[in-house]
């Protein structure tokens, strides 16, 4: 008999877990009949008793000091969840609502389930796709595979690509869960599915639309009673549990009457809440937050190099995609059907499901092709900080949105003779500037005695779980080391010393990417500084004599100056137009 691999949704408000049944995905029930496990975890009164899901959930309001919720949204944080007592990493608590599924499905199976494949976020970053990793192995489970939520989405509707209108193999997965919000383009050819593009903000969800109707409970409370009443937390949350049903009811009402008793008490006597809220209102209050969704849209419509036109079918994910605000602005957008047919809290469980069972070799007859989320680099000092005077340019070795499992490298340069080692500084986001991107983690190389502008590569892999690994080697010798970065703990796994040291630098190839990248520069220039570019590079990778790797450094500075004359002059053009 095979093992089970179950695909699991580990979401921000409700958490689903899956597997194939005669090669069909479906959903597990784990509590009171349903699939749906809030993501909720709260600590007993006594020792050891731990509460997770709906029971979790009814002792919020009750024990807030106790009980936690949406704790995706602190994943890959070095930060500690207070429950009474106890303290508790975002790993811990996820690794509890997982252990909890796991051992509801095994119940509800009759078998052992110790394998999984684990949905996150196509944005989340490096640190969170680690600390979802890290919650699995809490929770005993081997981690076979992490999938993005919009692939995972993508994979259950296995009959689209057929449906699709030529020429228009084009299908877009919009994901707006509970807590994090995520876009994903897609081409789809027969069994393949690739996709183009993924951009999201995992600081985006329901949540913050409920946020926006417990203010504007709050505002009704304070012009009712004269007080501000913000600051009692047991109000908050009894609020916000109001505020969440209050949208649902609006995805299916034009009203919704809310008539909640004594919600607080003011010298003694109780504090009502009533009133009426219409879909009109709650819509004009969170217009925002639908245009900021949309404004990824149209970022990863652009990354795709596609046009809205070009997309032949929408599918939503996620039960906040049930609003009529999302569903209506997508349609005037688009103009094309929106896809509902899966139940939108269900359909990223079972594509991880699907994917699982690709995984444990089932003839399920999809191939999956996806992409990096975020642009991934090193420290250099091309650039230096005004305000600080520190190094602080990003060189960038993987770009965003390349398709995955990914490998590349750069090349760098050493600053001074018998320079004793390089600090290797890891970041990821789309900035050129490393302070304004994530750290990823940092390590330190230690180098051979060579002269200054000694090459030393920097090579990334990313794998299928969206995780990089490092390895570095100074050339012309077999000075080289491959290491994993722990990102929760900020170590390195390795034997490698740590210690300061001076940065990797390359002034000449960055500056000439620099140059590629401006949209000002005729293509003309950009094609030859390309190739002039992957020559000098290739020169210093292949090791070739320092004659060969100076004629072509000479002849790259040649185009760069003339590159850099020709933006000046264009410069001057717009500053003095003639009449």
């Amino acid at each position: 008999m095979k093992n089970i691999i179950c695909g699991i949704d580990l979401g921000t408000t409700n958490s689903v877990i899956a597997y194939l049944n005669k090669g069909k995905p479906e959903a597990l029930c784990v509590e009171d009949g349903t699939a749906l496990l809030p993501s909720v975890v709260s600590l007993g009164e006594t020792p050891g008793q731990l509460f997770v899901g709906r029971p979790a959930l009814n002792r919020l309001a009750a024990f807030p000091d106790r009980t936690v919720r949406s704790v995706k949204r602190l994943m890959g944080r070095e930060t500690s969840i207070r429950l009474g007592a106890e303290s508790h990493s975002p790993e811990d608590i996820s690794s509890f609502i997982l252990r909890h599924l796991v051992d509801k499905a095994s119940e509800a199976l009759g078998r052992n389930i110790d394998k999984a494949v684990i949905t996150v976020p196509a944005y989340f970053d490096d640190a969170q796709r680690r600390a979802t990793i890290r919650a699995g192995e809490l929770a005993g489970l081997e981690v076979i595979r992490i999938i993005n939520e919009p692939t995972a989405a993508a994979l259950v509707y296995d009959q689209v690509s057929s449906e699709l209108p030529p020429p228009n193999p084009y299908l877009m997965v919009y994901d707006l869960g509970g807590g994090t919000f995520d876009v994903s383009v897609l081409e789809l050819k027969g069994e393949i599915k690739e996709v183009l593009a993924s951009c999201g903000d995992t600081a985006l969800g329901g949540d913050d639309f409920d946020e926006r109707l417990k203010d504007f409970f709050f505002r009704h409370l304070k012009e009712k009673t004269g007080r501000d009443l913000s600051a009692e937390r047991a109000l908050d949350i009894r609020l916000r549990e109001v505020a969440e049903r209050t949208k649902i009811i609006l995805s299916d009402q034009p009203f919704a009457l809310v008539n909640e008793v004594a919600v607080t008490s003011i010298d003694g006597e109780p504090v009502n809440l009533e009133l009426e809220v219409s879909r009109s209102d709650f819509e004009e209050m969170t217009e925002d937050l639908v245009a900021k969704t949309i404004s990824r849209v149209h970022e990863a419509l652009s990354e795709a190099g596609l046009a809205a036109a070009d997309i032949a079918k929408i599918v939503l994910v996620g039960g906040a995609t049930r609003m009529p605000a999302v569903q209506e602005v997508l349609s005037e957008m688009f103009a094309r059907p929106i896809e509902h047919s899966i139940d939108p809290d269900l359909c990223v469980a079972l594509g991880a499901t699907i994917q699982a069972g690709l995984i444990a070799g089932e003839p399920l007859g999809h191939i999956l092709l996806d992409v990096t989320a975020h642009s991934l680099g090193v420290k250099t000092i091309d650039a230096v900080d005004p305000d600080t005077g520190e190094a602080d340019y990003f060189s960038v070795i993987i770009r965003r949105n390349s398709r995955i499992p990914a490998s590349h490298a750069q090349v760098y340069f050493t600053l001074a003779d018998g320079q004793r080692g390089v600090e290797v500084e890891v970041y990821q986001g789309e900035s050129p500037s490393c302070s304004e991107n994530t750290p990823v983690g940092e390590f330190y190389f230690p180098l051979q005695h060579a002269p200054a502008h000694s090459p030393v590569t920097v090579e990334f892999a990313y794998d299928r779980e969206g995780i990089v690994h490092v390895s570095v080697d100074q050339k012309g010798t077999n000075n080289r080391k491959s290491v994993t970065l722990d990102v929760r703990k900020r170590e390195v796994q390795g034997d490698l010393e740590v210690e300061l040291s001076d940065k990797p630098i390359n002034y000449i190839s960055e500056k000439a990417r620099r140059l590629m990248a401006d949209d000002r520069l005729p293509q003309v220039m950009k094609k030859e500084l390309a190739e002039i570019t992957r020559s000098y590079e290739q020169a210093i990778t292949d090791g070739a004599d320092d004659s060969k790797v100076d004629e072509l450094e000479d002849r790259l500075l040649e185009k760069i100056e003339a590159a850099e004359e020709g933006l000046e002059d264009i410069g001057q053009e717009k500053e003095n137009p003639e009449n």
